[in-house]
């Protein structure tokens, strides 16, 4: 959907607009050529006009001593510097407002400037013709501005040099100078929106990463409150084995937590480390275990230093120790592999958490770190990951996750 055009009317974004905020520029927080910055930009040049013409008819009247020619004197003046300052702007303001299309509205924008720069000439040349008249009519015999005098070189470049002089002030007072602002709008609205842009990616990646620590903090104390739970069982029936659960969990936390708690570790991690977290959960659950559980890691060394969702493997590992494991007499092996893949034409990191214990029963895909393992995927990569259960044909439980491969950090 395209997005709605800014009204002339309304003050331009801060970043959009030409001019700053002082009172000599307060105009150009308009856009240019609208109404708004006609009218302001008129009154505040033109008042300095006026000002001008005051003074020179007052200067008029005290020179020829008639009162009601300085006020005649300064009438015309400050018209004539009105039409000066103000033809071009509201000329080219009438254009813009229009409502015709880009390429036409830009020709009638110059073509009302430069009618601007005719109509204060013609205006000034008036304004100066009356003072003339009304000075000879005194006896002073002024002359209108000398034309060229036959071929005198010299005067033909002072007269070059007079008239240049005249049309860069008639340009600027016209609003030529509004033409760079005028043409550049366009890129300065592109830029603004890019601005924009960017900054509500930012807001929805903190977002984003706040919803990621929040669903992480919801790990860490389900993966403790579940091995405490089992230590507490232990303490009663073998409290030797008990005791080095404690150990263990001990140094299990001691390696894992700095991870954890690292500035950046609530949203970045790399596979290695996950790795490394689960190996040491695996160590621990052995020493509870004993040999009931067997442990297989195949992480390939080019894939140590991928980066890697923080805390979806332990959630994998847990839930195949607790229904894979824990409900199923005797010997269950654990194995964890990663690899890359080639899907639909890209490469793709893939990540297996296989069990041959109880294998799966009803409900079993709805917990919490399942849920959360869920939702992080989504928040991540939208519908460029995906985590799948299936059931083994030899019995137990295969978690598999896909995931887009990221370039490794430098």
């Amino acid at each position: 959907m395209t997005e709605p055009a800014h009204p002339l009317n309304r003050p331009l974004p801060p970043d959009v607009a030409a001019g700053e905020a002082a009172f000599i520029q307060f105009y150009q927080q308009y856009a240019v050529f609208s109404w708004p910055w006609a009218w302001r930009r008129t009154a505040i040049f033109g008042s300095i006009g006026v000002a001008a013409s005051i003074l020179f008819g007052a200067s008029h009247g005290l020179m020829v001593g008639v009162a009601s020619e300085a006020i005649s004197v300064t009438l015309v003046g400050a018209l004539s510097n009105l039409v000066l300052v103000g033809a071009g702007p509201v000329l080219a303001a009438v254009v813009r407002h229009a409502g015709w299309s880009r390429r036409i509205e830009r020709v009638a924008v110059i073509a009302a400037v430069i009618c601007g720069m005719l109509c204060g000439m013609v205006a000034n040349a008036l304004a100066e013709s009356f003072h003339v008249h009304l000075m000879n009519a005194h006896g002073f015999m002024l002359e209108m501005s000398p034309g060229v005098q036959g071929s005198d070189l010299h005067m033909g470049l002072r007269y070059a040099l007079d008239a240049s002089r005249d049309l860069a002030i008639l340009f600027v007072a016209s609003g030529g100078l509004g033409w760079p602002a005028y043409f550049s709008e366009a890129r300065r609205w592109a830029e603004h929106r890019r601005r924009i842009e960017l900054e509500k990616l930012s807001q929805q990646k903190s977002e984003a990463d706040l919803r990621l620590t929040l669903l992480q903090a919801q790990v860490e104390p389900h993966f403790l409150f579940n091995t405490l739970a089992s230590v507490r069982s232990l303490v009663t029936s073998d409290p030797q084995r008990a005791s080095e659960t404690i150990d263990a969990l001990a140094q299990h936390l001691r390696a894992t937590l700095p991870k954890m708690r690292a500035e950046t570790g609530a949203v970045q991690s790399t596979l290695g480390e996950q790795f490394a977290i689960c190996e040491s959960y695996l160590h621990l659950m052995k020493v509870r275990l004993g040999e009931r559980l067997r442990v297989d890691i195949h992480l390939p060394p080019q894939l140590r230093d991928v980066p890697f969702p923080p805390l979806l493997l332990i959630s994998l590992v847990e839930n195949a120790i607790k229904h894979g494991v824990e409900p199923k007499p005797g010997v269950t092996h654990v194995i964890m592999a990663a690899r890359i893949v080639e899907e639909e034409g890209r490469k793709r990191l893939e990540v297996q958490v296989e069990d041959d214990g109880a294998g799966l029963k009803l409900g079993m895909g709805e917990g919490t770190g399942l849920a959360n393992i869920r939702t992080q995927l989504l928040t991540r990569f939208a519908s460029s990951a995906s985590l799948e259960l299936s059931e083994r044909n030899a019995g137990g439980v295969l978690a598999r996750l896909v995931l887009p491969l990221e370039t490794a950090a430098a």
